[in-house]
């Protein structure tokens, strides 16, 4: 009688203690997330390199000669970006505004273009014809989206304008939706 007192009693204390444990467990969790910050854009590079070097499965060799070279290519891809400018309403621009922003959106698009065409020549010596294209591929191509892009601004509002190039290539997640 007396043993089985005892143990009761120590397993009360032993739960007691456990709930105390678990419950600055709990309270501790919110200030770690609130701790954690957004990662820095160089950060962001080293992860998207690492993923592409997963993705396209090289040996040790190659991936010490292809990761400077693609930090490289991502940063001269970034460089490519219009600069922002300040959005104003469509229907506040004048026709002046609006040509302006055409044309510096054709401009950005041949510098990705150019860009694109010296990289291609410099990962082709690496790579074989199937990591070039995983490297150089498209959002919309084969049905598949690249990552990031179901958070893109076209995606969250609704929008489903399908591939650019094929409205009806049927494959294009935007299409399915």
């Amino acid at each position: 009688m007396k043993t089985r007192l005892m143990t009761l009693v120590v397993m009360m204390a032993v739960s007691i203690s456990s709930f105390s444990v678990m419950a600055q467990n709990a309270q501790d969790v919110p200030a770690q997330r609130r701790v954690k910050q957004k990662p820095t854009p160089e950060q962001m590079m080293d992860r998207h390199v690492k993923m592409m070097e997963k993705k396209l499965v090289m040996d040790d060799a190659t991936a010490a000669k292809f990761t400077p070279l693609y930090k490289e290519y991502l940063q001269a891809m970034k460089d490519c970006r219009p600069a922002e400018c300040v959005k104003a309403k469509k229907a506040e621009m004048t026709d002046a505004e609006i040509e302006q922003a055409i044309q510096n959106r054709f401009d950005a698009r041949q510098k990705m273009l150019d860009v694109q065409k010296k990289y291609f020549k410099k990962f082709n010596e690496l790579l074989n014809a199937k990591q070039l294209e995983m490297v150089f591929q498209q959002p919309c191509m084969g049905g598949k989206m690249k990552p990031g892009m179901q958070n893109h601004k076209m995606m969250r509002h609704g929008d489903r304008p399908g591939c650019m190039e094929r409205p009806d290539c049927g494959k294009c997640p935007m299409q399915d939706k």
